[in-house]
């Protein structure tokens, strides 16, 4: 085991990076969803979310696939949850409120500006707690 004393600041950061493996998601974080747009969008109709390793893919009723990272956990208008990148548009966040939120909402983010509210999750599958 390493001495606390013998590690400075960075190698300390450095060192908890790596035992931690980068961004750590909230154990309430969602399996799946399903979201709809009510807003006018090119790409219109039910969308399905599922997680990955270390992230989301949303998939569109055109056939078109998206890709998001995880960034990290957060807090958006009250509610706790992730935010996420889209890999395929480096400025675009979306912000998911975990499983047990009060309120199941999704907000989206880009370059500047407030979170916007983006629409409600649906048929929500998540983890189940076995304590």
């Amino acid at each position: 085991m390493i001495a606390r004393s013998s590690l400075g600041p960075v190698a300390m950061l450095a060192l908890a990076i790596a035992l931690l493996g980068g961004p750590q998601a909230s154990a309430f974080q969602p399996n799946s969803f399903t979201f709809t747009p009510t807003f006018k969008d090119p790409d219109p109709g039910k969308r399905q979310w599922e997680k990955t390793g270390n992230g989301y893919v949303e998939k569109l009723p055109s056939g078109r696939v998206n890709n998001f990272k995880l960034e990290k956990e957060s807090h958006v208008h009250g509610l706790a949850g992730v935010v996420i990148r889209k890999v395929e548009e480096p400025n675009f966040f979306v912000f998911i409120a975990d499983s047990q939120a009060a309120r199941p909402e999704l907000y989206w983010w880009r370059d500047k500006g407030p979170w916007n509210f983006m629409g409600v999750m649906r048929n929500v599958s998540a983890p189940v707690r076995i304590d």
